[in-house]
């Protein structure tokens, strides 16, 4: 009897435990795969074009269905968009008009900000859009069927440089692939338009041959390479890189760290050129252009030429090297610092 009643007690167990790696097998199959899914941005036709192309690629097999993706510029206004650029994704979502199963109107990629206020930015004329585009096509031989690399977009900015931020627009639902169970995994680096002249060879700290970046020239990199961190005695106040009479820290260099001091890193986005006026390459506290960059401005405010020695002679602020840009050509190499 003793026998029987422990036979039934393993029994009991081993179909308890056959349910709970049936519950748990249920639940692996049903979580979604993450997938990856890149949306870059790029200037080109090179410095001084106000063109930018935004291009995606996609590794999995299932092609991207749709994209909904909120653009931003930290300078100016986005004043046009065109679609021409790709032959998959022209399916407006946002402003399509079918009337009796017919399309009376393709509409645009800009959606309106009237369908959905909360979540869509305020489109052209504005510093950004919320753009809708999808693929229409029957998996998985449709010979329409997107590939995984492709361009969605150019639009046209009204300033330069300025940085472009991308993110999904969630809202609208992002980024759609045709497989509902893959879960995309959206990266988005963003880019930075360059006006005419900027050297993006210009380098600011790491090592002389470019490797092991080290905090500074990331930080450089992160804020869009500004060439005025090149310049041959911006570390020692000179925001611009010229000369005012017989000085070359003057009003306009403390003219431009008033307009950057104690801003965040959004905020002081928003000031032309204001990163320049970060002397010192570091933030204090939440801060950029702080009380040390102050200090260095008025170390040097005013004193003639001779006085302000470059940024690589002692005492030595930033590094451990720089390569000079002009600001009035930044070409590199070959650059003679005054």
């Amino acid at each position: 009897m003793e026998q029987s009643v422990w036979l039934c007690e393993r029994r009991k167990e081993g179909c308890t435990m056959k349910k709970v790696s049936l519950i748990l097998a249920v639940v692996l199959f049903t979580v979604p795969v993450w997938a990856n899914v890149y949306v870059t941005c790029s200037q080109p036709g090179g410095p001084g074009t106000y063109i930018c192309l935004v291009s995606y690629s996609n590794g999995e097999a299932k092609p991207v269905r749709a994209f909904a993706l909120d653009i931003t510029v930290s300078a100016g206004t986005i004043t046009a968009v065109d679609d021409t650029v790709t032959s998959w994704y022209t399916i407006h979502p946002g402003s399509i008009v079918i009337v009796d199963g017919n399309v009376s109107n393709w509409g645009t990629p800009v959606a309106d900000p009237c369908d959905l206020p909360s979540d869509t930015k305020p489109g052209l004329g504005h510093n950004a859009i919320t753009i809708e585009m999808g693929a229409l096509y029957t998996p998985p031989n449709d010979p329409t069927k997107p590939p995984s690399t492709g361009n969605l977009l150019k639009f046209t900015v009204s300033t330069l440089p300025c940085n472009v931020t991308i993110a999904e627009n969630q809202g609208r639902g992002g980024v759609v692939l045709t497989d509902p169970n893959l879960n995309p995994n959206i990266t988005a680096p963003g880019c930075t338009l360059q006006a005419q002249g900027q050297d993006p060879n210009c380098l600011i700290g790491g090592n002389a041959d470019g490797t092991t970046p080290g905090s500074e020239k990331a930080a450089w990199i992160l804020w869009g390479k500004p060439n005025c961190w090149c310049y041959c005695r911006q570390c020692r106040g000179d925001a611009d890189g010229k000369k005012s009479g017989t000085s070359w820290v003057a009003i306009t260099d403390l003219n431009l760290l008033s307009q950057a001091f104690g801003k965040n890193d959004a905020t002081l986005k928003t000031v032309t050129n204001g990163i320049c006026a970060d002397f010192d390459h570091k933030k204090t506290g939440a801060t950029r252009v702080a009380i040390p960059d102050l200090n260095i401005l008025s170390a040097y405010f005013g004193k003639p030429v001779a006085s302000v020695p470059k940024c690589d002679s002692i005492p030595v602020i930033t590094g451990p090297f720089n390569f000079w840009c002009d600001p009035t050509t930044c070409a590199r190499p070959g650059i003679t610092c005054p």
